[in-house]
């Protein structure tokens, strides 16, 4: 592990390797996944993620904010997003209960409809360009090593 005098240093061959490899790993599984689910369901994977998120919620609704957090979306760029999905009727805007300044993102029966069919293509991308690339302890060995990466984020 890196010592605080250490952070302005150039980075070791072993360092660079790892930061390249997920940077470049992210970057073309995002590609492929925005180009096949835009081609298949004309969703993007941004919109794909803001779909799950709802679907995974309590009673398939989340405050803007809380959405916006989960998604790490602006507000702003979130609700442009949730303009969208509510002109293609897959997200709802209501007004929230317990709040009448602010509004909850409600996932509809199409847009549950529509995640479903395109989640087949997401977990074929996710294989193809990621997990079946690993045996299973070394997926295991990475889930272990996210978790000690991002603590309290798993």
């Amino acid at each position: 592990m890196s010592s605080p005098n250490s952070a302005g240093t150039p980075f070791s061959d072993d360092e660079l390797a790892a930061w390249h490899g997920m940077l470049t790993l992210y970057s073309r599984v995002m590609r492929d996944l925005d180009r096949e689910l835009l081609a298949s369901h004309q969703i993007s994977v941004r919109e794909f993620d803001v779909l799950i998120t709802l679907a995974n919620a309590p009673d398939y609704r989340l405050r803007m904010s809380d959405l916006a957090e989960r998604v790490m979306l602006t507000p702003s760029g979130l609700s442009r997003l949730v303009d969208r999905l509510v002109r293609a009727r897959l997200v709802e805007r209501q007004t929230d209960s317990s709040d009448a300044r602010g509004f909850r993102a409600v996932l509809t029966d199409l847009g549950a409809q529509r995640l479903d069919e395109a989640r087949a293509t997401h977990n074929a991308i996710i294989r193809i360009r990621f997990t079946d690339r690993l045996g299973m302890e070394e997926l295991k060995e990475l889930g272990a090593i996210w978790a000690k990466v991002l603590p309290g984020e798993n």
